[in-house]
């Protein structure tokens, strides 16, 4: 996990986990890269900088292993993601988005069914 200083995450998410705040080291040889945007968890949302040098673009793409780039969504488009990595052939956030809807329908199904299930018992 990388991320600017001064934006931790929770200790319960993070456990075992490697952090760093040297982005380009984080992204060397990297799969997959999954973009969010920062904000503090200690002062939650609270923005302290809009660091462009956190911006992923090509170039900071380029050492990474042909990595897929995916984002929680939604996207400011050039801010967490530049427009050549958005669009780029490396992005999969349009198809991971249209997955969204598939999981969502998902867990109403699943939902519906016990309750459903629970009236007729």
């Amino acid at each position: 996990i990388t991320h600017p200083e001064d934006y931790e995450l929770s200790e319960e998410f993070t456990k075992g986990a490697l952090i760093t705040h040297n982005q380009e080291e984080a992204l060397k040889a990297a799969d997959f890269i999954y973009v969010k945007n920062w904000s503090t968890y200690h002062d939650y949302g609270k923005i302290y900088t809009n660091d462009p040098k956190w911006q992923l673009k090509q170039k900071r793409w380029i050492p990474s292993n042909n990595a897929k780039v995916m984002h929680c969504l939604p996207v400011r488009r050039n801010v967490e993601l530049s427009d050549e990595i958005l669009d780029g052939p490396m992005s999969i956030v349009t198809q991971q988005a249209g997955n969204r809807v598939w999981a969502a329908q998902a867990v109403l199904s699943t939902l519906l069914t016990s309750l459903n299930e629970g009236i007729n018992s």
